[in-house]
């Protein structure tokens, strides 16, 4: 194999790689943020898109919320959701966010998410829990 083969290679391989990377560092990075100094509100699931014919197992819920006035859209993947599972459209569930940038927000469902941020799931919530993964 010539090089400017093994290079055709190796450039997009490290390019998804440090892709990756960056993907999951600045997750991170949000949810510290987050952290820092966290707010709550409710947000909507105003839509999904189930990804079964892309050959995984789940698909992105997108939420509104709004903070003073302002709306703000997202979206959060979960696995295990299922075509079926539409009956979520449009439930509210909390969200918690940035109070410095509000725009930075995860949606609470699971007990693990709220654990994450240091909160109590509600006792309504925790027939969701081994649901949606």
């Amino acid at each position: 194999m010539t090089l400017s083969k093994k290079l055709l290679i190796i450039i997009p391989l490290a390019v998804i790689i440090l892709g990756g990377i960056y993907g999951v560092i600045s997750k991170g990075s949000d949810e510290e943020k987050i952290k820092k100094d966290p707010k709550q509100t409710t947000g909507t699931i105003v839509e999904y898109d189930n990804l079964r014919e892309y050959n995984t197992n789940g698909c992105w819920i997108y939420y509104e919320y709004s903070v003073d006035g302002k709306s703000y859209k997202h979206c959060q993947k979960y696995h295990g959701w299922n075509k079926e599972d539409n009956f979520f459209m449009h439930y509210t569930f909390p969200v918690v966010y940035s109070n410095e940038d509000p725009d930075l927000s995860r949606l609470l469902i699971i007990e693990e998410e709220f654990k994450n941020f240091g909160l109590t799931q509600p006792d309504s919530l925790k027939k969701y829990n081994g649901r949606i993964l």
